[in-house]
């Protein structure tokens, strides 16, 4: 062993200390003491391509619901994290980047693959230089690397090295090397009192659950909180709370002007990002009293509606809002709510109520497209990523309650890296892994089916091909067909079979219902599925099915 090696060894000592459990290695020389570090303390892999390693190391922390980390070598490799590195900021995803680095007399003077990496990632991930290896420094360096992964969010990790790079033997010098001594603990939930007494004055309300990733206590503390106040509970797709008790097609039954109006809420509480519906979110933001749970990142409220921003873990404030306040006692999760507001029925039983309505009729309405391919992978993934555009939003409104968890990188709601995040998520958890991605989306991330082919991952890719960017249709340029098509539209004629003869994924072309769900009940190894459907029928499709789905409400609650 070198010393080298040695230092490396400690960096990594100390982010398994922190939560870390794997490793995704991008091959290359400056960094072979980290690599090899690595491969001898975690659980490693290697992707090829940075920007897909960047994907899945995020995939792979949102899934684990733990910090992982990416490590590459010096000059413009560490640049291609950059994406993903930008989604974890906006979704608070506990990524970490390892760049290893040319040391200080190399930089300046031509050396090849070199370049100032210093927060190269500017404001979008907390920095930490660790310097060249130096045995006076090694306990400054345990005690930095345990401070700084310690938070949530990107966390960049520049590591420069002198040669020898390789683990050759050699003296080491003494140095106390023990772990660094500090633990770190979670803050405690804030006390709630009055947030609660405002919460109890309002009876009819809505508590929100947009996309969140971690599996935990909060579907129960949600639904214990909603049946307290007699609040409505609305979930999103990805929110891992959708189940009895919450409403699963809130974007259609919003749609309606007289339901709109007459579920319109005294106070909401909202944790969670964002809804995947801007009919949802316009509905939320018009409360007059709005409470925010932020569990990381900023506060979802780009309106400025909120009146109050706790800081603290969802399921923790849920619990502590139930609690009884001033001695009242909340009573039954409908009967309260109708106490307190006269003979109207509670919001909770006016959402129930048009659930049902919309379920009960869309049930029979789909056909084959992407409405139904959308619900069939949510109904039948253990695991399900799914990409922003158009999945997301089909997902949320046609899936109902999905069988598994759902995943989506909906902090920047890009359409890049999914298939590599997805890749990451199986990786990481073990779990049979479904990708639910639009034809652009595929092509922005070949290199993820390379990944998953090269690691042997089992992964099932559902591709919606409708040769484009669809959901352009949905938006005021259509209208504009001189430059609409070109500009927009954006046909690319590829064969997508030829991407899963690249990567050596079995193919599966589904043309109608009966070949889609003989498609989902094939051996599940690193498979493409696509599904081709038409962009024009395909906003027809969605347009009829909201008009079945305002039938289904009729005109009065």
């Amino acid at each position: 062993m070198n010393f080298n090696l040695l230092w490396a060894g400690a960096l990594f000592d100390e982010l398994s200390r922190a939560g870390v459990r794997e490793v995704v290695i991008c091959p290359g020389s400056r960094s072979a003491p980290l690599a090899v570090a690595a491969s001898r303390k975690l659980r490693t892999c290697v992707v090829l391509d940075e920007r897909s390693g960047g994907f899945f190391a995020l995939g792979a922390a949102k899934a684990a619901q733990r910090p992982v980390a990416v490590l590459c070598t010096s000059g413009s490799a560490g640049a291609h994290f950059y994406p993903a590195i930008l989604e974890a900021e906006a979704t608070g995803v506990p990524l970490i980047a390892i760049t290893a680095d040319r040391p200080p007399e190399l930089h300046g003077f031509g050396a090849p693959q070199t370049l100032d990496q210093a927060r190269l990632f500017g404001v979008h991930a907390r920095f930490v230089e660790l310097g060249v290896p130096d045995p006076a420094l090694l306990k400054h360096l345990r005690a930095t690397v345990a401070e700084a992964a310690r938070k949530s969010g990107p966390l960049h990790i520049n590591a420069p090295f002198r040669e020898p790079l390789a683990p050759v033997d050699e003296a080491l010098p003494e140095v106390d090397d023990a772990p660094a001594s500090a633990r770190y603990v979670s803050r405690c939930v804030p006390q709630l009192e009055e947030v609660a007494r405002e919460l109890w004055r309002r009876p009819r309300g809505v508590v929100f659950c947009g996309p969140r990733d971690a599996q935990d206590s909060l579907y129960d503390a949600a639904r214990d909180l909603s049946r307290s106040l007699g609040y409505a509970l609305l979930a999103d797709a990805a929110s891992q709370v959708r189940g009895e008790g919450a409403v699963s097609h809130a974007d259609f039954i919003l749609r309606s002007e007289p339901w709109a109006k007459a579920l319109q809420p005294q106070a909401v509480v909202r944790m969670g990002g964002g809804s995947s519906s801007k009919v949802v979110q316009a509905f939320l933001e018009k409360a007059p009293y709005s409470v925010v749970i932020r569990e990381r990142g900023e506060a979802i409220d780009p309106l400025h509606t909120s009146r109050v921003v706790i800081d603290a873990e969802a399921p923790a404030v849920c619990r502590a809002l139930v609690e009884p306040q001033d001695g009242s006692q909340h009573g039954d999760a409908q009967d309260g709510a109708q106490e307190r507001d006269g003979a109207q029925p509670s919001l909770a039983a006016l959402f129930a109520e048009a659930d049902r309505r919309v379920r009960s009729r869309l049930e029979g309405a789909l056909s084959f497209g992407e409405p139904l391919a959308a619900r069939e992978a949510a109904r039948r993934s253990e695991l399900l990523y799914v990409s922003s555009s158009m999945p997301i939003r089909d997902v949320d409104v046609f899936g109902g309650v999905p069988r598994g968890r759902v995943l989506a990188n909906r902090g920047l709601n890009g359409i890049d890296g999914i298939v590599s995040s997805a890749a990451g998520a199986a990786f990481a958890t073990g779990v049979a892994t479904t990708v639910l991605v639009g034809d652009l989306a595929l092509l922005h991330d070949l290199s993820g089916l390379v990944t998953a082919s090269r690691l042997r991952i089992p992964l099932r890719v559902v591709c919606v091909n409708n040769d484009g960017g669809g959901i352009f249709h949905f938006l005021p340029i259509a209208s504009h067909q001189d430059v609409f098509e070109p500009l927009f539209g954006t046909p690319h004629g590829i064969d997508l079979k030829g991407a899963a003869t690249l990567a050596g994924a079995s193919y599966l072309r589904a043309t109608d219902i009966r070949t889609l769900l003989a498609a989902f009940e094939s051996p599940h190894k690193l498979q493409l599925i696509e599904v081709r459907t038409d962009r024009r029928e395909n906003l027809e499709q969605h347009r009829a099915l909201q008009a079945v789905s305002l039938a289904a409400l009729g005109d009065t609650p």
